[in-house]
C-alpha cells in the first residue's frame, strides 16, 4: 500500500528565524506539530484569521507560540506565514 507523500513547509526566513531563537523546549513542540501538519495538512487550527486576498489562514496555538498557516493543497505544501510568542 503506498502512503501519500507528505506536505511540504514553506515559509519566509524571518519564520526560521524566530524558530531558531526558541527555547529548545519550546522549539520542539512546534517542530512536531509543524511535523504532524505535514501528514494531516487539513488539520484545523484553534481558530481562522483572515489574511491577504481573502485566503483563510489557520492559527493554532502550541505552548506559548501561535503558528499561522494555510494548505497549498495544488502544490502539497503548508505555508506558513508566522511564528509569534503569546503573551
Amino acid at each position: 500500500m503506498n502512503l501519500p507523500r507528505p506536505y511540504e513547509i514553506v515559509a519566509p526566513l524571518t519564520v526560521y528565524e524566530v524558530l531558531g531563537s526558541m527555547p529548545r523546549a519550546s522549539r520542539r513542540r512546534v517542530e512536531d506539530f509543524l511535523q504532524r501538519l505535514t501528514r494531516q495538512p487539513l488539520l484545523p487550527g484553534d481558530f481562522e484569521a483572515p489574511a491577504e486576498a481573502g485566503r483563510i489562514h489557520q492559527a493554532k496555538a502550541v505552548g506559548d507560540w501561535l503558528v499561522s498557516y494555510w494548505p497549498d493543497h495544488s502544490v502539497r505544501e503548508i505555508r506558513l506565514s508566522g511564528i509569534e510568542q503569546i503573551e
